[in-house]
């Protein structure tokens, strides 16, 4: 199957085009989602955090389907970019295209939810906001989410991580063969995404209906997909919507949409898990956490640059990105190879990157008693870049002094 793109409208939309597009050479693997509009059959191609046109050249008449992802070799780079659908053998790359296909198209923040799950822990033990098992569910989850405060040792972080649902099924595994059984209901009454799953069974069980979208704000929309090489963007932060429906019912079905949503977004992270290139190994984890009586979304990304074996100095990027309630947007970039490191912190206020500035001395002394060489520390203001999701992308900064 052939594919042409075409030319975006606004010159904001056509210069990020015209950039990605630059680096495109004949012969070149671009990664690809196809977003398929249900009304008019109109065909995207979602690439890193652009969302191009295209229509069908050649081949299937019907065309990928929504959620689709697809591996695109690039054939000509003008007078228009076209691209040919490449087959995968890969079983295990079958697996998981099959699985996007599935949970992409579904799948949505989590933000709304955890508003949801704060607004239920308030009403307290005696509410009939909803029915008894559900709420109960949904308790048990906001009271397996971290604590902000508790993010702030290394074992607290890790610990937190192997609760974020991504590991669930390995933690399984890992328990099933060498724990005993007690020990393994331990494990999934922690687990983010056994709770999901134990919450979406108890709106079932109470007579959920799914048949909607959630409620959710026309920003909401535009959230980041949990892709793996694209710019780290934070997910915003959203309020409470079952105060909005009167009726038990209607509660009900809300919560359950945003349940399958959330749950749908945790395995397409487990998926892009799955699928990362080898030569360069990628771990992305988005963590739900409690700030008090609200919830924020820590998102992190994990990346070793090269094999182990070339170099015995390892080379990592570790990326933060959250959204603060009143802060806006903050995100931090650690690049580390051997022992020396670098550190670039954003943030969307001028007074917070003011603050961080003043912090750096004590930062620094913290890194080097660690044992670290510290070669940079910088506090900007505004977020980074959007940067395209390219397989097999060299870093994309250096940024040793």
């Amino acid at each position: 199957m052939r594919l042409e793109l075409s030319s975006l409208r606004g010159p904001s939309a056509a210069g990020a085009a015209t950039s990605l597009f630059s680096q495109w050479r004949v012969g070149a693997i671009v990664e690809a989602i196809a977003v398929r509009d249900v009304a008019s059959g109109q065909l995207w191609l979602n690439i890193g955090n652009l969302r191009v046109p295209a229509r069908i050249a050649s081949g299937a008449g019907a065309g990928p389907a929504n959620g689709e992802r697809m591996q695109l070799r690039v054939l000509r780079d003008h007078p228009v970019v076209a691209l040919e659908s490449l087959v995968v053998a890969n079983d295990e790359a079958s697996t998981v295209n099959d699985g996007l296909r599935r949970f992409l198209p579904r799948q949505a923040s989590p933000a709304p939810l955890m508003a949801n799950l704060s607004h239920i822990a308030k009403q307290g033990a005696d509410s009939n906001v909803l029915p008894r098992p559900i709420r109960l569910a949904a308790e048990h989850l906001w009271q397996a989410l971290p604590q902000a405060d508790e993010l702030a040792t290394p074992a607290g972080l890790e610990t937190a991580v192997r609760r974020s649902g991504v590991f669930l099924e390995a933690n399984l595994a890992r328990q099933l063969t060498h724990s005993e059984p007690n020990d393994t209901r331990a494990m999934l009454a922690r687990d983010v995404k056994a709770l999901l799953i134990e919450l979406k069974n108890a709106l079932q069980r109470g007579g959920a209906v799914v048949h909607a979208a959630p409620t959710q704000a026309p920003a909401q929309a535009n959230d980041p997909l949990p892709t793996a090489r694209a710019g780290l963007q934070s997910l915003p932060t959203a309020a409470a919507t079952l105060a909005q429906f009167d009726t038990s019912n209607a509660r009900v079905n809300e919560l359950a949409a945003q349940t399958d949503g959330a749950l749908a977004r945790l395995n397409t992270v487990q998926l892009v898990n799955a699928e990362a290139n080898t030569n360069a190994p990628l771990l992305l984890i988005e963590l739900p956490i409690r700030h008090g009586d609200h919830t924020e979304s820590l998102r992190l990304r994990f990346e070793q640059h090269g094999r182990q074996h070339q170099s015995s100095e390892q080379s990592w990027t570790v990326e933060a990105a959250l959204s603060l309630r009143n802060a806006g947007a903050l995100h931090a970039k650690v690049s580390l190879h051997g022992n020396r490191i670098a550190v670039q912190l954003r943030a969307e206020s001028p007074e917070l990157v003011k603050e961080l500035s003043t912090r750096v001395p004590e930062l620094t002394a913290m890194l080097s008693d660690s044992g670290l060489q510290v070669e940079r520390i910088v506090c900007l203001h505004g977020m980074p870049a959007s940067e395209p999701d390219l397989r097999g992308a060299a870093p994309l900064l250096d940024e040793r002094a």
